[in-house]
């Protein structure tokens, strides 16, 4: 019987858009054109600038800024959604920004011999050297990951906020998602809800320490923003 190709299915490799890679590696790095630096706190906001939120240079949540006025820019049904999606972008640009400025190059890829922070380099090979970074710490962790899930399999669970008003769901301990009670969501300040996602967090052991909501007058929003609630967990 003669060998026939017609039925043959190649395997399709997904290579990710170089140029869509370099947007987000460049929003998370210079948001707004401005660098962003080595910093105690790395912080990021949602698209209508309602949620804010920020992270240590240890991915632990310390801030979290809810605006007064969110019930008008983010239906209840997705407040969860956002202020988790606001943290995640949070930890990246905490992890991008202290990747990028590390001094100590990884001997495993002759690119991240690059001094990154030299200002006189090409954009091309600072970017370049930075992707290179991550692309070993993405192999380091990975390899991580595979010794974990033989010896077993991770673990999910859930941690209910103090208030009842938020669900961060976890698998082996890393947090996965944020669920809200939406009943109850647009009829809470947002003081409170603010002070119940962190405490949440806390409880799973990724924010930096529980905390009691500080006192009214220990509340200093930005002066640009009078309507924002600020709560910080500080060790």
């Amino acid at each position: 019987m003669a060998f026939s190709l017609d039925h043959v299915v190649l395997a399709e490799l997904g290579v990710p858009d170089v140029a869509v890679a370099d947007a987000q590696l460049n929003e998370l790095l210079q948001p707004g054109g401005e660098r962003v630096e080595l910093a105690a706190g790395y912080e990021a906001r949602d698209s209508s600038g309602t949620v804010r939120v920020v992270v240590d240079p240890q991915r632990r949540l310390v801030n979290v800024d809810v605006r007064h006025s969110w019930v008008a820019r983010i239906p209840a049904a997705q407040l969860a959604g956002v202020l988790f999606q606001t943290y995640v972008t949070a930890v990246q640009r905490a992890t991008v920004v202290e990747l990028a400025n590390a001094t100590e190059p990884a001997a495993a890829h002759p690119v991240e011999q690059i001094p990154v922070l030299d200002e006189s380099l090409p954009y091309e090979e600072w970017i370049a050297a930075i992707r290179a970074r991550m692309a070993d710490v993405d192999a380091q962790l990975e390899r991580i990951h595979r010794l974990e899930a033989s010896r077993a399999t991770p673990m999910a669970g859930d941690i209910r906020s103090p208030r009842g008003y938020f669900v961060l769901h976890l698998r082996g301990g890393n947090p996965t998602g944020v669920t809200g009670s939406v009943d109850v969501l647009a009829n809470a300040g947002s003081d409170r809800l603010g002070l119940d996602f962190l405490q949440m967090f806390a409880a799973a052991g990724l924010a930096t320490s529980a905390a009691q909501a500080p006192s009214r007058s220990a509340r200093q929003p930005p002066p640009d923003d009078e309507d924002v609630f600020e709560f910080r967990y500080d060790d």
